[in-house]
């Protein structure tokens, strides 16, 4: 079933950046501290789950199916207030990719939306409303957008890269929590759940674009530098980015095959995402 790593190596790269901003995501909540606890717990069991259920002892080849499965078992076991909102995006995308057995840089496009639609469904809020979907939709709605008006990879994923960090700050404008938080004044404090959203998205893009950039070779066609992410041990002295350490042959296999020729210029920038009052934040 190895047409279907790419996936899981996908879903891995979300979870270790998750794992990684953990203790931040925890300290800027301020209800009970555990929003990022709990959302490297549910990434961590969505990727154990689609191991299991797609790996060389699963009992499916469906990747649709696949993500049904893990969509179940993260409502079912999942923790915090984001678990059944991610649950409903793992369905929505389970029914686009219904049937396939591989998965390829074309299936990214319905997987992000159905994970997008079905958050839309289940949150509850509306962008602006100062909650995760104010990353969710800016930075999936970018990254679509721009590859389906012709835009090259890098350019894509720099699009999708500063609209979903504009949306995560944006949630500062929102006075009312959520949760534990719920009735208190949260003006000037980033939505958790919305910087939890940020750190699986910025995973699964910062996958995407070293793949391309390792593709394109020389610093020419490189982005301009940004401070870099916190990978002690995972970058080689002169600050060229190492693939992320011990993930599935297919994550390599998918960038190699599907991201392929030189990188882009870099992506002009994209108008911030609304912003308005605020119903709730997720914790």
């Amino acid at each position: 079933m190895a047409p279907a790593d790419g996936l899981i190596g996908l879903f891995e790269a979300m979870t270790r950046n998750i794992e990684q901003d953990r203790a931040q995501i925890n300290s800027i909540d301020h209800g009970d501290n555990d929003t990022g606890d709990n959302m490297a717990a549910n990434f961590r069991l969505i990727t154990d789950t689609l191991s299991h259920t797609l790996g060389p002892a699963g009992n499916t080849d469906d990747i649709g199916a696949a993500l049904g499965h893990a969509a179940q078992v993260l409502k079912k076991r999942g923790q915090g207030a984001t678990a059944p909102i991610y649950a409903q995006g793992l369905r929505e995308a389970g029914k686009r990719l219904a049937g396939q057995t591989s998965f390829s840089l074309d299936d990214l496009l319905p997987l992000l939306e159905g994970l997008l639609a079905g958050a839309r469904q289940a949150s509850g809020t509306k962008q602006g409303d100062g909650s995760l979907l104010d990353v969710l939709l800016p930075g999936i709605l970018a990254y679509v957008q721009a590859k389906r008006g012709g835009q090259s990879d890098v350019d894509a994923i720099l699009t999708a890269l500063l609209n979903l960090r504009r949306g995560s700050f944006g949630t500062a404008q929102s006075p009312v929590g959520y949760g534990r938080s719920g009735g208190t004044d949260t003006s000037g404090k980033i939505d958790p759940g919305a910087a939890g959203a940020a750190s699986l998205l910025e995973g699964l893009f910062g996958a995407l674009l070293r793949g391309v950039l390792s593709q394109a070779g020389g610093a020419a066609s490189q982005p301009p530098a940004q401070a870099p992410d916190p990978q002690p041990n995972n970058q080689p002295g002169d600050g060229t980015p190492l693939p992320l350490p011990g993930l599935p042959s297919g994550l390599g296999d998918l960038l190699g095959q599907l991201l392929g020729g030189a990188a882009g210029q870099a992506a002009p920038s994209a108008p911030a995402p609304g912003q308005g009052s605020s119903h709730r934040k997720y914790t």
